[in-house]
């Protein structure tokens, strides 16, 4: 399991209220295995709180950030 402790803010949008945040992730890891990152803390979402990774969506800015962490790692 890679795990990357660089790039610890994502840009996120919160699918409840629709709006873009950055959010301190903590370490990421990328299980060999799984579809998606692990994020050492909790994606807290400034109106709604914590959410889960099914009720944000990365934006572009906060895909490009994933990117660059993951392929820093390689």
């Amino acid at each position: 399991m890679k795990e990357v402790i660089k790039m610890t803010e994502l840009n996120f949008k919160c699918k409840g209220c629709k709006r873009y945040f950055d959010c301190d992730v903590g370490k990421i890891s990328f299980p060999p295995k799984q579809e998606r990152p692990r994020f050492e803390k909790n994606i807290i979402c400034p109106r709604c709180g914590i959410r889960s990774m099914d009720e944000v969506e990365l934006s572009e800015l906060g895909q490009t950030q994933l990117g660059e962490v993951y392929f820093s790692s390689l």
